[in-house]
């Protein structure tokens, strides 16, 4: 059965952001996603999450200007400086909030998609090289171009490569299923072939980015075919709950319930 955690950012959020970890513990799960912590103190989060006895497992690192929604900024060529200063603040809350995996946004690309992909490898590296300091993975991600256009990494071969290129061991997929989905679909094919090089899954229905069973992915399936390849990280749902999210999470006591009858 594959071990879900639940990201706060994009659920729970009826609530005040520093209730969410315990509302998600009262709900099952053990372990949260925060896409970008950094408006609260790390303490303040870490104490939020022991609290409620749930592990903090996926931060992002910075990724530019959230009030304008920047989808990352690690291919941009006249930003590393930013981005490095980016990677020493994840490291920090990484270590206090005891997680383990930080996810490196790519952002879009410009008018030199060479310069933008040289900039991403040695940000890649030294991103990889940073996080390895405290025992910690980097992740890169694919994100599909209906939702982000314009996004320098939109499939997973492409961000395969760019692993295989850095050649670090810390350096992970992030395989999301929803951007699987929409850029490229064939996601049972895709978490065979790629399963090496997964560090991490998230998932939403598609289309609409909302709970399973909105659209047309065939989460059984999925979710068998993740035991079968031998993944033991964590599967973090990563959606928009169409009403609230306590009746958006039937998937799990469904899938729960089916796991323990097999």
């Amino acid at each position: 059965m594959p071990r879900f955690s639940v990201n706060i950012s994009m659920m729970f959020t009826e609530l005040p952001f520093l209730d969410r970890s315990a509302a998600a513990a009262a709900a099952g799960f053990t372990g949260v996603d925060i896409q970008f912590p950094y408006a609260f103190p790390a303490a303040q989060l870490a104490e939020q999450a022991e609290a409620a006895d749930v592990s903090i497992v996926l931060i992002n690192a910075p990724g530019g200007d959230q009030s304008r929604r920047e989808p990352g900024i690690a291919c941009q060529p006249n930003r590393k400086e930013e981005f490095r200063e980016g990677i020493e603040i994840a490291c920090e809350y990484a270590q206090i909030l005891q997680c383990p995996r930080v996810n490196i946004l790519a952002g879009r690309v410009g008018r030199n998609p060479e310069a933008n992909r040289a900039t991403l490898i040695d940000n890649l590296e030294y991103g990889s090289d940073m996080l390895a300091r405290i025992n910690a993975q980097a992740l890169v991600e694919p994100i599909n171009g209906n939702d982000v256009p314009g996004y320098f990494i939109q499939t997973t071969a492409d961000a395969v490569a760019c692993i295989n290129h850095v050649r670090r061991e810390n350096l992970k997929l992030q395989f999301d299923i929803y951007h699987r989905q929409v850029s490229e679909g064939n996601v049972i094919d895709a978490l065979t072939q790629f399963a090496l090089h997964i560090g991490h899954i998230q998932f939403a229905d598609a289309p609409g980015r909302h709970q399973p069973g909105t659209g047309v992915i065939k989460f059984s399936e999925i979710f068998k075919k993740i035991d079968e390849i031998g993944y033991s990280g964590w599967v973090g749902a990563e959606y928009i709950p169409t009403h609230n999210t306590v009746d958006s999470l039937d998937w799990s006591r469904d899938w729960s319930s089916s796991t323990r009858q097999s």
